[in-house]
C-alpha cells in the first residue's frame, strides 16, 4: 500500500550498508542521536532529523521489523505496524532524563498531538488473515467476505472483566500506570526501558473477583463475517488494514486492526511484473520467417489475435498496450508482452529436408554475391 509521504531509506538515514550488524546499527544511532537531539542541537531542523534517526533505528534494531523492511520497504512496515507499534519497545538513552512524557514534544506529530508515551493505553492485538486470489480476481477487485473469530467485549461484565456488582481496583504493582520502568547503565549511558506490567498486563487495574463468563479477560471469542474491499490491481504480498476489526481492548482503549495479506495464485499462462503481464508464444521456423497471425491468451480467458512480423527473432517481445493489470495508484492498465520463441523442427520429412537444403544454398549464393 502507499506510504503517506516519501521517506528516505532507513540505512541511508543511519549511514549504513544493508548488511550492517545489529551492533553497527546501535552505534550509528547513538552517534547520530547525540548529534541531533534537540537538547544538544539548537538548529531548527534538528528535531525533524532526530525523529528520522529514531524511526530508522526503531525499525532496524528489531529483527522482525527489519526483515519486513528489507523485503517490502516502507510500505511493508507501515502495513503491519502503526507509529505507536514501532516505538512501543524502543529504548531511549539518558538524554531524555528518564522522563518519557517529554517524548510527546518530539514524536507528537508521528502519533497525533495527544500522544504521551507514559500515558499510552493498551491496544487490542492485530489479527492476520491470508486471502488467496487468482490473477483475474486481483485484476477485477471488488468485495470479498472472510470468516474470522475475534475477541469482543464480554456482554456479562461489559468488558471490565470483573464479576457483576464488583469493580476492578488500581493495580498495586504499577500504581495504575500499566507499565514498569527499569534503568540500567550501558557504556556510560543510562538506558531506561519501559515494559508492560506483568500483573495487570498494561490495564492499570487489577480484578479481585473475575467475571465467570470471560474469567477476568473482559472479552470472549465471537465468529464474524468481515467484508474486505479489494482494489483492482492489488499485488501479491500486499496487506489491507481494516482499522478496529482486530481483537478487543480493555475499556477506554481501541480495538486492534485486521491485516489481510494478499496471496495471488500462479497463473498457468501469464506472469506478472508490477502492472505488466508476460506470456510466451512458440512459433515454427516458417511463421518466424514469413510472419503470421497467432492466438495469445489474456486475462479472463480472452484470446487476442497477434500479428507476428516477418523475420522475427526468438526472444523478441511484442507489446500489447493496455492489456495488462490495472494500475493500483493511477488510471489505465499496464501492457501485455508476448515473448516469441522460435522452435527448430526436429522431425523433418524428406521433402522438408530437401526444401531446407535448397533454402540454405540460396542463402549462401546470396551472401557470396553480396560480398
Amino acid at each position: 500500500m502507499a506510504v503517506s509521504q516519501q521517506k528516505r531509506d532507513y540505512y541511508e538515514v543511519l549511514g549504513l550498508e544493508r548488511n550492517a550488524s545489529a551492533e553497527a546499527i546501535k552505534q550509528a544511532y547513538r552517534k547520530l542521536a547525540m548529534q541531533y537531539h534537540p537538547d544538544r542541537n539548537p538548529k531548527p531542523e534538528a528535531t525533524d532529523r532526530f525523529r528520522e534517526i529514531a524511526e530508522a533505528y526503531a525499525v532496524l534494531a528489531d529483527a522482525t521489523k527489519r526483515r519486513a523492511y528489507d523485503t517490502t520497504g516502507h510500505a511493508g512496515v507501515s502495513e503491519r505496524w502503526s507509529a505507536e507499534d514501532i516505538f512501543r519497545e524502543f529504548e531511549f538513552g539518558d538524554f531524555f532524563g528518564g522522563r518519557f512524557t517529554d517524548l510527546g514534544g518530539i514524536f507528537g506529530d508521528l502519533f497525533g498531538s495527544g500522544w504521551r508515551r507514559g500515558a499510552m493505553k493498551p491496544q487490542g492485538a492485530n489479527l492476520h488473515y491470508d486471502l488467496s486470489l487468482t490473477l483475474e480476481d486481483a485484476a477485477t477487485g471488488g468485495d470479498r467476505t472472510i470468516s474470522i473469530s475475534r475477541s469482543e467485549p464480554c456482554k456479562t461484565c461489559g468488558g471490565n472483566g470483573a464479576k457483576p456488582g464488583t469493580q476492578p481496583v488500581t493495580c498495586p504493582d504499577c500504581q495504575g500506570s500499566g507499565q514498569k520502568q527499569q534503568t540500567r547503565s550501558d557504556k556510560g549511558m543510562k538506558v531506561v526501558s519501559i515494559t508492560t506490567c506483568a500483573r495487570c498486563l498494561g490495564r492499570g487495574t487489577w480484578i479481585e473477583s473475575p467475571c465467570a463468563t470471560c474469567r477476568g479477560s473482559g472479552s470472549t471469542s465471537v465468529p464474524r463475517q468481515i467484508k474486505v474491499q479489494i482494489p483492482p490491481g492489488i499485488e501479491d504480498g500486499m496487506a489491507l488494514r481494516l482499522a478496529g476489526q482486530g481483537e478487543a481492548a480493555p475499556p477506554g482503549a481501541v480495538a486492534g486492526d485486521l491485516l489481510v495479506r494478499i496471496q495471488i495464485e500462479p497463473h498457468p499462462l501469464l506472469k506478472r511484473a508490477g502492472e505488466d503481464l508476460y506470456t510466451g508464444k512458440a512459433i515454427d521456423f516458417a511463421c518466424a520467417a514469413l510472419g503470421a497471425k497467432v492466438d495469445v491468451p489474456c486475462l479472463h480467458n480472452e484470446i487476442l489475435k497477434v500479428t507476428i512480423p516477418p523475420g522475427i527473432q526468438s526472444g523478441t517481445a511484442l507489446r500489447l498496450r493496455g492489456k495488462g493489470m490495472p494500475r493500483l495508484q493511477g488510471k489505465g492498465k499496464g501492457d501485455l508482452y508476448v515473448v516469441v520463441e522460435v522452435r527448430t523442427p526436429t522431425d523433418l520429412t524428406p521433402r522438408q529436408r530437401e526444401l531446407l537444403k535448397e533454402f540454405k544454398m540460396e542463402i549462401r549464393q546470396k551472401a557470396a554475391a553480396a560480398s
